[in-house]
């Protein structure tokens, strides 16, 4: 095996030990040693991939965000139109927030650590352009009204799923409140569509 292959193989490997350690303890009462020695490697090793527990934290982040993106990808393989993607993508992301370690993870980090201020902007701008372009492409697809702000709606979309995600990490709630945003966006849509 070459030492690239090697390579990526440990540093997958402790983002892997990091976020099962993140959700079992937390990400404060979490030691670069514990993750070192549930991977089975010396923190030289650790420290070739990750300069320090912030580091290997932002990594795990970095997989949260490319969730957001494979859901999309998803989704849109299924050749839904984009309003219903961008509906979908929020929904699976609410429920995986609650079912998925690594997004339950990245989203407690992002919420509860130092790293909001270092990436939360970034996953938030992330989510905004996200939905930005399916509400684009349903405006060119005919599913919301003519000359609506996409921008402003997508900011107010993305605040929502901000918020959301929050309210599931302060409440354990099972439930996921944008349900009731995207019943009521959808139904003002296609009524202003009809008139």
């Amino acid at each position: 095996m070459s030492d690239l292959t090697q390579g990526a193989r440990t540093r997958a490997g402790l983002v892997e030990a990091a976020i099962e350690l993140f959700d079992r303890h937390g990400y404060d009462n979490t030691s670069l040693d514990a993750v070192c020695r549930r991977v089975s490697v010396t923190k030289g090793a650790l420290y070739r991939h990750f300069p320090s527990k912030q580091a290997l934290a932002a990594a795990v982040v970095e997989e949260h965000f490319r969730r957001w993106y494979e859901v999309r990808a998803e989704i849109e393989g299924t050749g839904v139109s984009p309003l219903t993607t961008l509906v979908d993508v929020t929904h699976r992301m609410g429920c995986l927030t609650r079912t998925d370690r690594t997004v339950r993870v990245g989203v407690r980090l992002l919420f509860t650590s130092e790293l909001y201020e270092m990436l939360a902007g970034t996953h938030f701008a992330s989510v905004a352009v996200m939905v930005r372009d399916l509400l684009t492409r349903a405006a060119a697809a005919g599913e919301i009204p003519p000359g609506l702000d996409t921008r402003e709606e997508a900011d107010g979309i993305t605040s929502a799923i901000v918020g959301a995600q929050a309210l599931s990490l302060v409440t354990g709630s099972e439930g996921y409140p944008l349900r009731s945003l995207w019943r009521h966006k959808v139904h003002d849509f296609q009524l202003t569509l009809k008139s």
